[in-house]
């Protein structure tokens, strides 16, 4: 009898069948085009734990910069009183980029990244702490500033190559647009209110001990990286200096052969050069002289602006991947260029919040998509060198500085940025037209092997 059931089991499942197949079933392969995203990807880098450790250090290290930022921009306003000299200043920390940048990449190629990075940290926190001695002394000068933000400047040029490079130790390829982003979030997150707060912290209790805080501060984003752990595999060669300038050289001939990375290296400095300036150099004057806020609404506009990258690192950690980064990095621009034509023509304090938000959203955005091309397209031997020489662009910001800042002093600061902005519009359009492999670079058919 129980062979009897069994046997006929399937008699009546195939009868069930018959009956509930109905002519007008829907079925399966009919739903599934409709594409439904199964995960989000906007957190996805802080799976790795050495990542976790970088991010954490690199939110304190950004607390203490934006506290700088503030105290600096405004000191050297109400110091020298010129818009001229206020954006030099403010772009003078990169000045040393120009040069130095590709020989920190060989130094960040050749020694421990994480020890390299502490030390960095200690030697400008004891530039910060001595300039923040010279404050409570009463006894600053405008040279002060000038030797202060050029010594920082100087750590600068080796800080961003080894960090990046290090982040790509630790992040593979198709990790590094949604780790550069996060990168990039704690940078502007912390904008989004340390520059308000520092702006409150000059009216109650003056620039020098903010600038100790601002010492004590960065010691510990020194501390937090030498928690990350780094494979035998990943670590430097013995350095040797006589094989430096020809490993140098093979920095400049792999970035000289690839027509992407110079492409991006061209219209970043058409962004750094013109927007940048404009961004950090010319926000005192804006404030002083335009809205007429005070240190307090510079610092609500610093943070306005830290609001927009925030945002924006924020959408684009949600994509994996941006098939065409080139044709996206010129859109960006675009708006950068009518973003500044608007704060041109504005002499409302709350619309200037609401530009320069969408500005500095921009401007983040094509940033975190040119490193991190950059990144992708460079081999793991030549990172350090390849990021330091991608680096240099941003020297450009001092010839920015000079250039905004002079015709700020001759025609005013609003016209400046008009006259900036119109620029900015004619490189876009020669850089359309020249960079064209840029344009068509596509990372899903692209390969490394192909240079």
């Amino acid at each position: 009898m129980a062979q009897l059931k069994l046997k006929n089991l399937p008699k009546i499942h195939n009868k069930a069948t018959k009956i509930f197949h109905l002519p007008y079933e829907i079925h399966a392969p009919h739903l599934r085009k409709i594409h439904i995203p199964q995960k989000v990807h906007t957190f996805d880098a802080f799976k790795t734990i050495n990542y976790r450790y970088l991010w954490i250090s690199h939110a304190i290290f950004s607390s203490a910069f934006w506290l700088q930022q503030v105290v600096v921009g405004w000191t050297a306003y109400q110091i020298t009183q010129s818009a001229f000299l206020t954006s030099v200043i403010m772009g003078l920390d990169v000045l040393p980029v120009l040069i130095g940048a590709p020989f920190g990449g060989l130094i960040s190629d050749k020694f421990d990244k994480r020890k390299l990075l502490g030390l960095i940290y200690i030697y400008q926190s004891i530039i910060i702490a001595i300039f923040g001695i010279v404050a409570i002394m009463g006894h600053i000068e405008t040279w002060h500033i000038f030797v202060f933000v050029f010594l920082i400047g100087v750590a600068r040029s080796v800080h961003d190559p080894t960090k990046f490079s290090l982040m790509s130790t630790i992040i593979s390829k198709d990790g590094l647009v949604n780790a550069i982003a996060l990168n990039s979030m704690a940078f502007s997150l912390m904008q989004l209110f340390i520059p308000a707060l520092g702006g409150l912290l000059i009216a109650l209790i003056g620039v020098g001990p903010i600038l100790i805080i601002e010492a004590t501060v960065i010691i510990f984003a020194g501390i937090m990286i030498q928690f990350i752990k780094i494979s035998k595999s990943d670590m430097q060669a013995t350095p040797s200096l006589k094989k430096a300038l020809p490993e140098m050289r093979a920095g400049f001939s792999f970035v000289a052969s690839n027509p992407i990375i110079i492409g991006f290296m061209g219209t970043s400095c058409m962004m750094i050069m013109l927007v940048i300036p404009f961004i950090n150099g010319l926000m005192p004057v804006y404030a002083a002289d335009v809205f007429k806020v005070g240190p307090t609404g510079l610092g609500i506009l610093l943070s306005a602006l830290g609001l927009g990258s925030f945002l924006s690192t924020i959408l684009l950690a949600s994509f994996r991947n941006i098939s065409k980064p080139g044709v996206v990095g010129f859109f960006i621009l675009i708006l950068l260029s009518i973003s500044m034509f608007a704060m041109s023509l504005n002499n409302i304090y709350f619309l200037g919040l609401i530009i320069v938000m969408f500005t500095s959203g921009a401007m983040m955005s094509y940033f975190n998509i040119a490193i991190a091309t950059v990144q992708r397209l460079t081999p793991n031997h030549l990172r350090g060198r390849v990021t330091g020489i991608y680096m240099m662009s941003w020297g450009s910001v001092s010839i920015g500085g000079i250039l905004l800042g002079t015709l700020a002093s001759v025609f005013g600061v609003q016209i400046a940025t008009f006259i900036g902005a119109g620029i900015l519009a004619f490189c876009i359009f020669i850089g359309f037209i020249v960079f064209k492999k840029m344009r068509v670079y596509d990372t899903r058919s692209y390969s490394i092997k192909t240079l």
